[in-house]
């Protein structure tokens, strides 16, 4: 067994250069045997993209190419014998035996019969299968939320302050579809909700990583861990005697406050979570094979950072370093909307 690094190996490629061509490039020139690299990518769409990057790199001519899977949308694909990471039923035996989804249709009609089902007798109860049919849409989704942030529903009762305490118990009425009803028809048909499933397979493959660390490279490149099974994963996989992850468009132009101030809903939120999570600071993070943005994308690059800067630390925009510089907006053009509607 190969030990694990205690040093995560975090790299970034920045905004403005094509990902895909410039993992696939790197992969190439300094991998001596693809075929036996793992490459996680966030969907299934990336992975297609990488595959079409590869055939580019290589003109076109024959190329054993590494095992390429989406963690964004997991199966047991990725956990697959034949990976050149540690097979899984040997490293946690049973940790394959997981359940089923079930499919995304057979969810919404079931929760839409309970919906209808909870809807009799009731004032204003839903009686119209399309309108159960939304419902069931979304409480699907919110099954999808909880679950993927690793949420429970045992702290509902107390998320709404006592003035709305009324409306609030004919709202958890409602959602006891989801708390009380649906884990039993769950059990019943032996299967589980994607997101949860999803969770256990990523759990079960860093589990399996983190006691027997492969000793083959496992290149995590593109995600940003926002699910935190991901997160954890990615963790794993930085850590791994071969292991790497690549970050896409991690901003290094923002001043150490302003990178301390952001936000949820900043874009690069789930990026400074993620080096959190890892244990690794913004500065440690070195630029995938030294490839840097072109020159000419840099006034647009720090423009855009600029431009989302964290609101607590707008006034370096009067700084000397704090405007972008003006050929930053060479090629812009700027539309003034009268309404929102029509911005």
């Amino acid at each position: 067994m190969t030990a694990a690094t205690p040093t995560p190996r975090v790299f970034n490629l920045p905004a403005g250069v094509r990902f895909v061509d410039a993992l696939a490039r790197g992969l190439v020139d300094d991998v001596p045997d693809l075929s036996r690299a793992t490459v996680l990518l966030p969907t299934r769409r990336a992975v297609r993209a990488l595959r079409e990057a590869f055939l580019q790199v290589s003109d076109g001519a024959p190329l054993l190419l590494p095992l390429m899977r989406p963690i964004g949308d997991v199966d047991e694909e990725a956990l697959v014998i034949e990976s050149a990471a540690a097979p899984l039923d040997e490293a946690a035996p049973g940790a394959l035996d997981v359940a089923p989804a079930v499919p995304a249709l057979a969810r919404q009609l079931l929760l839409a019969r309970l919906v209808l089902k909870w809807g009799e007798g009731r004032p204003g109860g839903v009686r119209d299968a399309v309108q159960a049919s939304a419902l069931a849409r979304e409480l699907g989704g919110f099954l999808d939320q909880v679950q993927t942030e690793r949420l429970s529903f045992d702290a509902l009762a107390g998320l709404v302050p006592a003035d709305f305490a009324e409306h609030w118990q004919h709202t958890l009425e409602f959602l006891e579809i989801v708390t009380a009803h649906w884990p039993s028809i769950l059990a019943e048909r032996a299967v589980l909700d994607p997101a949860q499933r999803r969770n256990l397979l990523l759990e079960a493959l860093a589990a399996c990583w983190r006691e027997a660390p492969p000793a083959d490279p496992v290149i995590a490149a593109g995600s940003t861990g926002s699910i935190p099974a991901t997160a954890d994963l990615l963790a794993v996989v930085a850590r791994l005697p071969q292991g790497a992850v690549i970050l896409p468009g991690l901003d290094g132009t923002l001043d150490d406050d302003a990178w301390a101030a952001i936000g949820s809903t900043h874009p690069q939120f789930g990026m400074k979570q993620l080096l959190e999570r890892l244990g690794v600071d913004r500065g440690e993070v070195e630029p995938w094979r030294g490839i840097e943005a072109a020159p000419e994308l840099r006034p647009r690059i720090r423009l855009l950072s600029e431009v989302m800067r964290p609101a607590d630390t707008t006034e370096r925009w009067h700084d000397e370093t704090g405007p972008p510089p003006d050929s930053g907006a060479e090629g812009l053009t700027r539309i003034d909307c009268a309404t929102p509607r029509e911005e």
